[in-house]
């Protein structure tokens, strides 16, 4: 996943209550993006990523689409996953998918989801997709951040029609906390609230080092998906962010992060829309140091 390079370490942060919880097990599973697929291709680095997830209750693994791996390495990743327990979900997108321009881009891979599902058994196949887009990273979005903010929705809803229109798959995208603060060109509401409603769930990256600060970017979303019924995934980093350190758990260590996903999982599971935790991702998290 980019780096979020706009509004990263903007928006105002409401200090909320938290219990003293320990730190773990969490009350809902967690999700991982996973997008090194190399960790997929033999049968020693598929049990040791499935381990490593399994160890730390994730339910969801959201897996990179590589059309240059074969298909087989895939069946074999996602059968082991489905042995245990865990989902997995088909992820791919780049900025410049949120443009008419590059649609064809969503097509070819719902397109290859259904082709790959389709010569799967049951146990081998995606159960969704979701989309990692970002187009704030174009140089479009500064010239005319409303009419990219209007092709973004446009293609996120292309892209969930055209996923239910031969499969019962989750759709999902991830997402910048910030785009509560984004209005639509017709006042209808914001950007965050229609991207929601028009997917079965989003991701959002809701990066920061303390769950207070975690729960208070990602409070708006919560609260959109309690009114629409929608599930929200709440995003942690743990890649080096050496510019933005607060942003990521990279330097605090596995575990002051995992009492910080205790505390926050503590204070979120009861909400209706809170899907869980997704880390980014799996070889940050692998990597982090005591």
């Amino acid at each position: 996943m980019a780096v979020i390079l706009m509004y990263l370490t903007s928006g105002f942060i409401t200090p909320l209550p938290l219990s003293s919880v320990d730190s773990a097990p969490h009350g809902k599973p967690k999700a991982i993006w996973l997008w090194h697929t190399s960790l997929i291709g033999t049968s020693e680095d598929r049990t040791d990523v499935l381990q490593f997830a399994a160890n730390r209750q994730v339910g969801r693994i959201f897996l990179q689409v590589n059309t240059g791996v074969d298909p087989d390495d895939y069946r074999s990743f996602i059968r082991a996953a489905s042995d245990l327990g865990i989902q997995v979900h088909a992820l791919d997108g780049a900025p410049e998918w949120a443009l008419p321009e590059h649609r064809q881009h969503i097509a070819d891979l719902v397109r290859w989801v259904n082709s790959y599902n389709a010569a799967s058994e049951e146990s081998e196949r995606f159960t969704g997709i979701q989309v990692d887009i970002e187009p704030y990273q174009l140089p479009e979005w500064t010239a005319d951040r409303d009419a990219v903010s209007a092709q973004w929705l446009q293609s996120l809803v292309y892209f969930h029609e055209l996923v239910k229109k031969n499969s019962v798959l989750t759709t999902a995208a991830a997402v910048p906390f910030w785009l509560d603060s984004v209005k639509l060109p017709d006042g209808s509401g914001t950007l965050s609230e229609a991207v929601m409603a028009a997917l079965d769930e989003t991701a959002v990256m809701s990066y920061r080092d303390q769950a207070e600060d975690v729960m208070a970017l990602a409070g708006e979303e919560l609260a959109a998906g309690d009114r629409l019924g929608k599930r929200v995934w709440i995003g942690v980093e743990t890649n080096a962010m050496p510019d933005t350190p607060h942003i990521t758990f990279y330097a605090k260590g596995l575990k002051q992060m995992e009492h910080q996903l205790a505390l926050l999982d503590s204070q979120l599971k009861n909400r209706p829309s809170y899907a869980g935790i997704a880390v980014h991702d799996y070889a940050g998290w692998r990597a982090l140091g005591d």
